[in-house]
């Protein structure tokens, strides 16, 4: 991977992790499936006057955004609603596990004993932060948090095969698709919460519209451009540097504890992240076959 991608792929990390982390003190203003319409209203009316007519099917489309952006972030946002900022980023992680199975099941990798073991260890990982939480609402927290993981990592995993676009061509006609979709969802079901938008302060305004710029259009606008030139397993190792940024950012501007668990539980996950990520050794002689 040229050195000009792997800052770009490390500076998406940089971007995500704060930004996730600071998405729950905005929650405290905005519902969260009214904050995640506002997010892709804000990205699809800034962006579509200057993109280009998107080669992607409409139906292909339609089904991205759904699972890719509407489910995957209303997900994320409930989950932080309900979840500590550290745990919930921590949780996070499972998706690359979950791209790795994914990518077995569309045929784009091989199941191998390596990355078996390293899914494994991430579900350890995560049990030890989970631990057996005994509020219901954190089992939402985290039941929300997975179907989020999952509905991610399978469009990650397919996007290079179904995807016609790349970059802000394609973010910009997935947020537009997944705008009117996150608008019936709010409509439906938070349309109770409605009159609380006329009590945000300015200052909750331009943190909503600074999360959709910078945790959402610049980083996806560049993750999709990297997507179409690189396989997905080259990219999602830098995923690893998203706690690292997002946890610090939750000790230091919103005072989150630190207990042992939550340690602990943070290195046998990236333990795990690390087995699947790091390449198999090739015996001299052998032949390395081409990518798919």
């Amino acid at each position: 991977m040229p050195a000009r991608d792997i800052a770009l792929a490390v500076f998406i990390q940089v971007l995500w992790g704060p930004i996730y982390t600071l998405c729950k003190p905005a929650l405290s203003w905005f519902p969260p499936l009214i904050m995640v319409a506002i997010v892709y209203i804000v990205v699809a009316a800034l962006f579509t006057p200057f993109m280009p007519r998107p080669k992607t099917p409409a139906r292909t489309l339609i089904l991205m955004s759904l699972f890719g952006g509407a489910l995957q972030t209303s997900m994320v946002f409930v989950a932080l609603t309900y979840l500590p900022a550290s745990t919930a980023v921590l949780v996070m992680q499972l998706q690359l596990p979950v791209a790795v199975v994914a990518s077995w099941f569309i045929g784009r990798d091989k199941p191998s004993v390596k990355n078996s073991i390293g899914s494994l260890v991430c579900l350890a990982g995560v049990a030890i932060v989970v631990g057996m939480p005994e509020a219901t609402d954190a089992w939402y927290g985290i039941l929300a948090m997975l179907i989020g993981v999952v509905s991610w990592s399978v469009v990650q995993a397919m996007i290079p095969v179904i995807a016609k676009d790349q970059g802000m061509t394609l973010y910009t006609a997935m947020a537009r698709y997944a705008a009117p979709q996150m608008i019936v969802a709010a409509l439906v079901l938070e349309h109770d919460r409605l009159p609380e938008l006329a009590t945000v302060p300015v200052t909750g305004w331009l943190a909503v519209i600074g999360i959709s710029l910078f945790g959402f259009a610049l980083p996806y606008a560049i993750w999709y451009w990297l997507l179409m030139r690189h396989r997905v397993d080259e990219l999602t190792p830098f995923l690893l540097l998203m706690p690292v940024f997002g946890v610090a950012v939750a000790a230091l501007q919103l005072n989150e504890p630190l207990p042992p668990s939550l340690l602990l539980g943070g290195l046998v996950v990236i333990l795990g992240l690390g087995l699947i990520v790091f390449p198999r050794r090739v015996p001299a002689g052998a032949e390395i076959p081409p990518p798919a």
